[in-house]
């Protein structure tokens, strides 16, 4: 969803609040297969219903990755310039952050999107996955917290 010049920090307001509400939709989404791959690890899951869920984990991960850089974060700054309270400051120290576990992420997409592995190295792999997961997660939410959560109070 571009940003449209011209929107007033209340329409801009609105439009992140309604993006945030699919993208975190899809995190949850993404955090349940990613789940599932773990709970059918200890062998509830066969090869080939492991390699399939792994393939839409994989899809998964890239949909929410290609949605929080080309979208969510670049209308949160929009809303964090409408607003001219210099939240934007924020952004510039965590997407670094961010950007370090865009690049983990998907070197795991691209190991296991359409390959099996033995079980002792994704075990590993899914764990270090997890751990990123989880980082990523506390910075966007630092993000949203700053960029647009503070501006909730401030709408009027």
């Amino acid at each position: 969803m571009p940003a449209m010049p011209h929107r007033s920090p209340q329409q801009q307001f609105e439009a992140v609040e309604q993006l945030l509400t699919r993208w975190l939709r899809e995190r949850r989404e993404l955090l349940g297969k990613y789940t599932e791959i773990v709970v059918g690890m200890d062998g509830l899951l066969d090869a080939e219903g492991l390699q399939r869920r792994q393939h839409v984990l994989c899809q998964l991960l890239v949909d929410y990755i290609s949605a929080g850089h080309f979208e969510v974060y670049h209308e949160l700054l929009e809303e964090a310039e409408s607003f001219g309270d210099g939240s934007n400051s924020l952004a510039e120290k965590v997407m670094p952050a961010i950007g370090d576990t865009t690049e983990v992420i998907l070197a795991y997409e691209e190991k296991y999107s359409d390959s099996a592995s033995e079980n002792g190295k994704l075990k590993r792999d899914l764990s270090a996955l997890g751990e990123v997961l989880e980082s990523r997660f506390q910075l966007e939410d630092q993000l949203i917290a700053g960029l647009h959560n503070s501006h909730r109070r401030q709408r009027s």
